[in-house]
């Protein structure tokens, strides 16, 4: 196998605590459930989240937390004091700060200044300068151009732009040089860091932090910014929509200055005439003012970055290799040229990552915990006679086809399984022509509700498999459920005809963008595993699990 099991994220991943297996065994599941016992947000930050939740919550209350802990107070009044805001006058205590910038800027503040100190801790001081000069320069060209879009979320996108790398601070503090290594290589090989995540560990930084953030209980509204403006998202630029949109370009950017990508100009270049009218002119005062606030900032945070950085510098580069690539006949090649992949994949530093995730998870992660197999004889007390649940060759093949469809698109992929619970006793009550009937209902409900993305095929006797593309996790759990209820509905309505009270348990194994190393039996065995676990709370439940 390539890599190690595969993760989904959000849009690409939504975490979904309600119907999910106890334990989660996926690598990013087992790191996220280590870096929750591990980092945790300082207790002022945390009560600060819940105050200003709180509706009723006054501006006293939230001033005398923050002023609990001096240094908080401290870094917040040199941040707002700073170039970074452009107040006015001085601000000399939080009543000021309050007054002026409001509730939610000065919480967001709070946040983003609460990173746990134990992920900065042993990190290779050359290393952790590289991460705080992409974040920050992400974070400052976030906010900066907002403001030259004319927005007034400049606060919130500084904040997004600044955790939206948490999820690779935790990758190199878990596996360090193997980590450190592999993005070096990334860097050399101008390739992309999330793409050759994705090809080697079946999930990125992107998605880390952003489960990460949803265990600390951040604005979910936050967290949906983060996850949707990394490129890794899969949505295409022309469909984000205000602070997404601001943060891809943010990121974009970040990427040509701090990594020197110079084949991305271009293709910022065309992002932000998207959405500024004057957007040339404005380039060179906007690196300007992002060069001179990004060291203000590391100022504040007392952070380290790299020495000699010169942002305009850099962007007269990538202007002379636009202008070359201009004159050249394979220009518009080389602008959209796709580096070759194969030399990190293959590369010694890919299979180092690889082995150290697989000996992270299983060290420290947390193990699986599937469903005790039942005897026989159990079985038949608890629920009679029951079918076999399984697929055959012409399913796993139309599973592996819609899988290898969703890779090409860059998008989720979800199995459903649906089963009829006690399908003997339901067969000889109510016939076998009620079987076809249930499978045809069944299809025509997953048509309507996934827009014709969905495909339902028979799996044994009693059960339909339902394969759903772009549905990530939390979507075919929803899908199922309402399949499940509709049937139920149904059958209730029918009950005298039927003879039988229909019940139904569901199973969901859901993979984000599969990798090829994951064969279409694993998602399936994961669907079964789930729906026997549904099977044990008797009728109508549902269990779900992210393919490892």
């Amino acid at each position: 196998m390539a890599g190690v099991p595969s993760e989904t994220t959000g849009d690409r991943e939504t975490l979904d605590r309600g119907a999910e297996l106890s334990q989660d065994p996926s690598p990013v599941a087992q790191m996220v459930a280590r870096a929750q016992q591990l980092y945790s947000l300082p207790t002022v930050a945390m009560e600060v989240l819940k105050l200003t939740a709180n509706e009723h919550a006054t501006v006293v209350q939230i001033k005398e937390c923050i002023q609990r802990d001096p240094a908080m107070t401290v870094k917040i009044l040199k941040v707002v004091n700073s170039p970074l805001f452009g107040l006015s006058g001085e601000v000399s205590d939080l009543n000021q700060a309050l007054a002026l910038l409001g509730i939610k800027p000065l919480k967001l503040l709070v946040l983003g200044f609460s990173l746990p100190k134990e992920m900065l801790q042993g990190i290779e001081a050359e290393v952790l300068a590289q991460y705080w000069q992409f974040a920050l320069t992400k974070a400052v060209a976030a906010r900066e151009i907002a403001n030259m879009q004319g927005k007034n979320y400049g606060d919130e996108a500084f904040i997004a732009g600044l955790l939206s790398e948490i999820g690779a601070l935790v990758m190199l503090q878990d596996l360090g040089d193997a980590y450190a290594n592999f993005a070096n290589k990334v860097l050399q090989e101008e390739a992309d860091l999330s793409e050759m995540e994705w090809e080697t560990l079946g999930f990125d930084h992107n998605i880390l932090g952003c489960r990460l953030l949803q265990s600390w209980n951040l604005p979910e509204a936050l967290v949906q910014v983060i996850r949707e403006g990394h490129p890794s998202s899969g949505i295409e630029f022309g469909r984000l929509r205000g602070q997404s949109a601001t943060l891809r370009l943010a990121h974009n950017l970040a990427e040509v200055l701090s990594h020197h990508r110079l084949y991305l100009m271009p293709k910022f270049l065309q992002q932000l005439k998207a959405t500024i009218d004057d957007a040339d002119e404005q380039v060179e005062t906007l690196v300007v003012d992002i060069q001179d606030k990004l060291y203000q900032l590391a100022n504040v945070l007392s952070v380290s970055l790299p020495d000699g950085m010169n942002y305009c510098e850099i962007v007269s580069q990538a202007y002379l290799q636009i202008t070359q690539l201009a004159e050249s006949v394979a220009a518009p090649l080389a602008i959209s040229a796709n580096p070759n992949r194969d030399l990190v994949i293959r590369a010694p530093e890919a299979q180092s990552l690889i082995d150290s995730v697989k000996r992270l998870t299983d060290n420290g992660g947390i193990p699986p915990v599937l469903p005790k197999k039942k005897t026989k004889e159990e079985e038949a007390a608890e629920e009679g006679p029951t079918e076999a649940i399984f697929a055959d060759a012409r399913l796993l093949r139309e599973i592996s086809i819609a899988m290898q469809h969703s890779r090409s698109q860059r998008c989720e992929f979800s199995l459903a399984l649906v089963q009829i619970n006690r399908f003997d006793h339901f067969l000889v009550t109510a016939g076998i022509d009620e079987v076809e009937v249930w499978r045809q209902l069944v299809a025509a409900i997953v048509d309507r509700l996934s827009d014709g993305l969905g495909r339902v095929m028979p799996c044994g006797d009693s059960s339909v498999a339902i394969m759903l593309e772009d549905h990530d996790r939390h979507q075919a759990v929803t899908l199922a459920r309402q399949v499940i209820d509709l049937v139920t509905n149904w059958s209730q309505r029918r009950e005298s005809h039927l003879g039988v009270d229909l019940t139904l348990s569901g199973g969901v194994a859901c993979a984000c963008v599969p990798p090829k190393s994951l064969p279409a039996d694993e998602i399936f065995q994961a669907a079964k595993r789930c729906i026997l676990a549904a099977a044990k709370g008797g009728g109508n439940a549902i269990k779900s699990i992210e393919v490892l």
